[in-house]
Order: structure tokens, then sequence, then C-alpha cells
């Protein structure tokens, strides 16, 4: 997400550091991370951009990780894991600008009184940054965010299931970022893991195909609360084989009659400020 000058990350899975660079950005240009929750798939590239930062970034402070309750034990985690590492480049390369006091992660925990509270992480006069909670019932806290930035605005769901609180709080919204989950595609992991005999592999299937929303209910939501364009992420499963991408849409395009896309690594919508106007286009050069 970048607004005006300021970069921040959703999410850091695996190979953050290396998209962010092939997109022509550098890791020490993040201003600060946003996780959805603590699943694997948002943190495990999360060490690696905390390193880079803290190498490249130049600043008198760690990197600010937001996320919801547990985040402060990830960052922790990820801080005392490179911390040997940390003392090795301070001792041997002594650059300038890099201190133990920036190095790492910094963690924000985002608490609410009440399920549907919604928290301001930050409000300057261009830009607004709010947090809200999705699947509030769930054992795996998961939050969604809402940027506004001169004029235009975007949510992230994060991971949840068809919401009309989502609905909601995306009504007008210029961008909606919503997970998607392919059940048909699913369905066949499935049934390979149970021929397999992989129990424990099915029973995962099983229970996420309860926590995401499919193309055709993402499009449904984007309908109702009558956003300009629908972005489908962290796409489930991936879409690896040909003619995947026509399955997965399913109905999704006759349901929502605004642009609809599947989001891949590169791709760049720009939303210029005080307009109604989106530029879509893949940026990756390298990778």
């Amino acid at each position: 997400m970048l607004a005006g000058k300021q970069l921040f990350v959703i999410g850091a899975g695996n190979k953050s550091t290396q998209i962010i660079e092939s997109m022509n950005f550098g890791a020490g240009e993040v201003k600060a991370v946003f996780l959805t929750s603590l699943h694997s798939y948002q943190i495990n590239g999360l060490g690696q951009l905390l390193n880079w930062n803290w190498i490249l970034a130049k600043s008198d402070q760690p990197l600010p990780v937001i996320g919801p309750k547990g985040v402060a034990e990830v960052v922790a985690g990820l801080n005392q894991a490179y911390s040997l590492d940390s003392k090795y480049k301070l001792n041997t390369l002594n650059p300038n600008n890099l201190s133990q006091a920036s190095y790492g992660g910094r963690s924000i925990t985002i608490r609410f009184e009440k399920p549907d509270d919604i928290a301001t992480i930050s409000k300057t006069t261009d830009l607004e940054v709010l947090a809200f909670q999705v699947n509030a019932a769930s054992d795996a806290p998961s939050l969604g965010y809402i940027f506004r930035y001169k004029g235009r605005s975007a949510l992230i769901t994060g991971d949840v299931d068809k919401s009309a609180d989502i609905v909601r709080r995306a009504k007008n919204v210029d961008l909606l970022v919503h997970n998607a989950l392919s059940p048909v595609l699913m369905q066949a992991y499935l049934d390979g893991a149970v021929k397999s005999g992989l129990t424990h592999v099915s029973d995962l299937f099983s229970l996420i195909m309860t926590q995401h929303t499919s193309p055709d209910e993402a499009a449904q939501t984007a309908a109702q609360a009558s956003v300009k364009y629908l972005l489908l992420s962290g796409i489930t499963p991936p879409l690896q084989i040909p003619g995947a991408e026509g399955i997965f849409m399913g109905q999704a395009n006759q349901i929502y009659k605004g642009p609809i896309k599947i989001g891949a690594d590169g791709d760049v919508i720009s939303m210029p400020a005080h307009s109604d106007e989106f530029n879509t286009r893949n940026i990756i050069t390298r990778f």
C-alpha cells in the first residue's frame, strides 16, 4: 500500500522482501507492516523484511509491526532469532546509521473493547488508517484495515467468511481487497488428501474452507457495498493449472458488474487523489 511517499506492507508472507524489491521499491522504504492475522502465510517473510529494513532504512527506531493479540510474541521471537546476526553485523561492519536502537521490529497490538469497535491507528491531514475485527469469535484473531488518503479509500478484509459486517464497513469504498477461496478447487485438494490417508491435512483443508470467502461471495459483498473496484487476494488454492482461473472465478463476473481482478505479485492499482480513476498494471521487473 503506497500512500503518497509512505510505503506500507499488509502481510509479510513468503518472499515479501523479494517481491518489494522486484517492484522497484526498497525494503528500507517500508514505514510499517500490518498483519491481518498471525497465520504462517502472513509472517513467513517477516524476519527477512525486518532485517533488511534495519540495514537499509537509516531509521532511529525499529520498524512498527501492527497486528492482533499475539503480535508481540511473534515480533519478540523474530527479534530474538535474528539477534546474533545483528551483533555480527554491528561488530564487523560498523556501518553508519546502523545501530542496535533501530534493530528488528516494534510490535503494536490492536485491542478492542467490543467486537464491533473500530480502532484508529493513524490520522493525519491526508491519511487515516483504521482497524477492525473480523471473525471476532474465532480462536485465531484476525483484523481488517481501512486506508483513506486524499479522497480515496481501500478496505483490506483479512481472512473472513461471508460477512454482513464487511458489507457495512466497505460501503462505497473505492477499492475492496477481499480474500477469496474456490470451494471447487479446494475440494479437489481435500479429496486428494483423503485418498492419500492424510487425515490431518484433510482436516486442515476443511477448516480453511470455513474461514474464507468464495469469489462469488466476495462479488456479492462488493455489489451490496457498491464498491468501485474488487481485487481478490489471498488466492486459495494457488492457480497453477491451465484453466484454473475460470473455475476459480465461478459466477463472480456476473454477480459484480464493476472491475474485478485476481490479484498477482507485482499488480499495481493506482487511484489518483480526489478522482474516480483507476490505473492497473503489473510492474514486476525482476523476480
